[in-house]
């Protein structure tokens, strides 16, 4: 069964698309997701998103032979703003040719708030012919969606048609630390549009972001599942990023350099590869 998945841009924090979607395309990939993540990725504000930058990016993916289904920009839903920050990015999405916007629920003391305005927020997602895929989120503050244990009361709320679910397995590490990960990974197994593979390896100091085979759960075993059901993923190889013994996130000080992060890229596809193969 064909499977779609990408590779998030996240991995290379700190580098410019000119530079990201020549280098992604050298270790063949042809299905990018784009990361916009506050405190995850350099800064950037939502000014950004025009439609001038968007057409940009996607003349740049055709120059590459890529594309993009999926678009991170994860924003808290409870807040305020949202409905303006997220028309911002799903109209940023619909531009570049994307059909899905991974983002954040809320958090727990914002969820009435975020309830409230949900039938203004499908509505947006539904102008810009997107779908809002909600993601459990990694930094240890209590949220509407926290595990998959989350998943159908919160759903069972929302428009189907205009919310769904991202589900990120190395989130779960750092968020809900007592939770057995791989047993959490399969319960949302049947209710997940798309996941996001995110290897980790804890230190004493919190969490690293690994290669595909190198972390402290078993990926390989999530993304065999996952090939052999034809479900969508991505790659988020977020190099940079760490997370500390509170699951706070930080960043190193200076982006890597460009050969280690595609040696590491390219590590990550040549597993899911033998992964493909065997699925």
């Amino acid at each position: 069964m064909t499977c779609y998945v990408s590779v998030s841009t996240a991995a290379y924090d700190g580098y410019g698309f000119d530079t990201i979607l020549p280098s992604l395309a050298r270790c063949g990939v042809r299905h990018v997701e784009f990361a916009f993540i506050d405190g995850y990725v350099e800064a950037f504000t939502d000014s950004d998103f025009t439609n001038d930058f968007a057409k940009e990016l996607k003349s740049e993916m055709q120059r590459h032979g890529q594309e993009c289904r999926y678009f991170s920009g994860h924003i808290d839903l409870g807040g305020e703003d949202a409905a303006a920050r997220l028309e911002a990015r799903c109209r940023f999405a619909a531009t570049l040719g994307a059909s899905f916007v991974i983002t954040n629920a809320a958090t727990r003391d914002r969820g009435d708030a975020f309830f409230r305005q949900a039938d203004t927020l499908a509505a947006i997602a539904r102008q810009y012919g997107v779908r809002v895929l909600l993601e459990n989120p990694g930094n240890g503050v209590p949220n509407v969606l926290d595990h998959a244990g989350d998943v159908a009361g919160l759903l069972g709320r929302l428009d189907r048609d205009a919310f769904g679910l991202n589900y990120d397995v190395g989130n779960l590490l750092s968020h809900c630390p007592g939770r057995e990960p791989l047993s959490d990974a399969r319960e949302a197994m049947s209710i997940a549009d798309h996941f996001h593979l995110k290897p980790c390896a804890r230190t004493a100091d919190g969490i690293d972001f690994v290669a595909l085979g190198e972390g402290d759960v078993d990926d390989s075993e999530v993304a065999t599942e996952l090939l052999r059901q034809g479900k969508p993923f991505s790659l988020e190889l977020p190099f940079r990023l760490h997370r500390d013994a509170n699951a706070q996130p930080w960043r190193d000080e200076q982006p890597l350099p460009l050969e280690l992060i595609e040696s590491r890229v390219s590590r990550s596809l040549e597993e899911l590869a033998l992964l493909t193969e065997n699925a």
